[in-house]
C-alpha cells in the first residue's frame, strides 16, 4: 500500500463518511460519551508523551 498525501486524504474521507453515517443513526447522548472518552484518551496520551 502506498503512503503519501493521497493515502492520507482517502483515509480521512473514509473516516468522515463513517462518522456521518453513524451520526445519522446513533442518538446524541452517544456522541457526548464518545467526546468524553476521546478527551480522556488524549489527556492520557499527552501525559505519557511528556
Amino acid at each position: 500500500m502506498r503512503k503519501g498525501p493521497v493515502f492520507l486524504f482517502a483515509t480521512i474521507a473514509i473516516a468522515c463518511g463513517i462518522i456521518i453515517i453513524l451520526a445519522l443513526i446513533l442518538p446524541t447522548q452517544f456522541w457526548w460519551f464518545v467526546l468524553a472518552a476521546v478527551l480522556i484518551c488524549l489527556g492520557i496520551w499527552i501525559r505519557k508523551c511528556k
